[in-house]
């Protein structure tokens, strides 16, 4: 009797020490990533989105992707979104690369960082929740022959990575799943500062 308690208390302490290992290992995974889109807020700048437009999509796994971008009024535009998937995709990822323009072209600007679609969605990177004002997208995943639609969505820029100096932009922004190439899209926007008026006393 004494040794099978003692049996069932050695399997209880391995079976704790595994699951805590297992959560470690779990934290340290997502660790850079969260640590990465936590960063991700700032007051410092105002945006001005110009465009979204699609480059390319890979019609083995995309039957339909479609983007527009409209005037919602007179100085704000928006973005609808449609796609079709023809298999189910839990997750993927997207790679952002920065590009400056400067000389009369976009050059390359030292701002590149990769990160899951659904991490992204959750910490609200670039105001991604805003999928909610319109359209009957859910939330990850993407199922495979479903119409899904987002509208009116436009970027936050309080959810945007801080002290980006002044100019014009160009996002390219590569999605990657399973080692394939889903789609390739650029957003152009503008950051810009304010100019505050100081205010003189009267003597």
């Amino acid at each position: 009797m004494i040794t099978l308690q003692a049996i069932v208390v050695c399997m209880a302490i391995i079976s704790i020490s595994a699951a805590e290992h297992s959560e470690r290992k779990k934290r340290q995974h997502d660790s850079p990533i969260s640590d990465l889109l936590a960063k991700f807020h700032q007051n410092d700048y105002k945006l001005e989105f110009e465009r979204m437009e699609l480059v390319s999509f890979n019609k083995q796994y995309l039957r339909k992707l479609e983007i527009v971008t409209y005037k919602y009024n007179r100085t704000s535009a928006v973005v609808n979104v449609t796609w079709w998937t023809l298999n189910d995709i839990n997750d993927f990822n997207v790679i952002f690369q920065a590009y400056r323009f400067a000389s009369n072209e976009y050059r390359l600007f030292p701002m590149r960082f990769q990160v899951a679609l659904c991490d992204a969605l959750k910490s609200n990177f670039a105001g991604l929740q805003r999928y909610r004002r319109c359209g009957n997208f859910s939330g990850c995943s993407f199922l495979k022959d479903v119409p899904t639609r987002v509208c009116n969505w436009s970027p936050d820029e309080s959810q945007l990575p801080p002290s980006i100096p002044d100019g014009k932009y160009m996002m390219e922004t590569q999605a990657v799943f399973r080692n394939v190439d889903l789609f390739l899209l650029r957003i152009y926007s503008t950051v810009y500062r304010p100019v505050t008026k100081k205010e003189h006393k009267s003597k």
